[in-house]
């Protein structure tokens, strides 16, 4: 049996299915049952919060592998503790942690070095799978690309190589169920360096309209986010990464999906086409 904790993130929904494929016992836990309510019903439920002790227990029991996404309302890191434990005490064996690449990740690094000592710590088996910069987080564009046909991004031409969740799912799948990965840690990017306009560009033309891409001030776009009601906290970390990001410096690209999947990453304009209904 494999605990999918984070099983309705943009990796976990990635993750599910593909465990499935491969043929293993799915436990998920959330604290929201409608979010699960439409998963396939081989898969194993706990309903509950992983910050409370007998819900991660009733997670982990007869749980071999565990894969692990820390808490964003966990900056502590006190549930990741308690997971970890109660997970050892069960019997597991395993745990394969979603981590953040190394340099130019701002506040978020820290955190999950933390989170990765504390796994190294326990003696259990460990993988570490580190993406980058999530595909995903153009879906955050889709609002104003429906109102205004525009973007805007305080990066300017700053490049970083975005990754598909489906990818950084399939990695992490074969940790969970394939010999060869204990004590490993996989940075993981896709196959493009690409700049906001140039990731704008690519969506326009797989939707088949005109977006512009508008430059704006890094504080201009951390108080957009506080607006909306991000956390101060977020919106300055996310203000030292998209720093890093203009000055060039998480211009960064890694091979290793393709060394563990034995595959090609998948390009940015593939994941804009499976995900094009969402910005239309």
């Amino acid at each position: 049996m494999i605990l999918v904790t984070g099983a309705t993130g943009n990796i976990g929904t990635e993750l599910v299915p593909q465990l499935l494929v491969k043929g293993q016992g799915v436990r998920v836990v959330t604290r929201d049952a409608a979010k699960i309510s439409r998963l396939d019903p081989r898969i194993d439920r706990v309903i509950g919060d992983l910050t409370d002790r007998a819900t991660v227990r009733r997670a982990v029991a007869g749980v071999e592998r565990v894969f692990m996404v820390s808490l964003i309302r966990d900056p502590s890191g006190d549930a990741d503790r308690m997971l970890i434990e109660e997970a050892k005490s069960a019997g597991a064996k395993h745990i394969v942690k979603i981590s953040a690449m190394r340099g130019g990740d701002g506040q978020v690094g820290p955190m999950h070095r933390d989170r990765e000592t504390a796994v190294r710590e326990s003696g259990l088996a460990w993988t570490f799978v580190r993406p980058g910069v999530f595909m995903a987080n153009t879906l955050g564009w889709a609002p104003t690309i429906k109102a205004q046909g525009q973007v805007f991004s305080p990066t300017g031409t700053g490049k970083v190589a975005p990754i598909s969740p489906f990818d950084i799912a399939a990695v992490a799948a074969e940790a969970l169920t394939a010999p060869g990965h204990d004590g490993k840690a996989y940075e993981l990017t896709g196959p493009e360096l690409l700049s906001v306009p140039d990731q704008v560009a690519i969506l326009s033309r797989v939707l088949g309209r005109p977006i512009a891409c508008i430059d704006i001030t890094i504080e201009a776009a951390a108080d957009r986010m506080k607006k909306m009601g991000a956390p101060a906290s977020l919106a300055d970390g996310l203000s030292e990464f998209w720093r890093t990001i203009k000055a060039g410096t998480a211009a960064v690209q890694t091979q290793d999906v393709e060394r563990v999947l034995h595959r090609p990453a998948q390009s940015y304009e593939t994941w804009c086409v499976a995900h094009k209904a969402a910005f239309i």
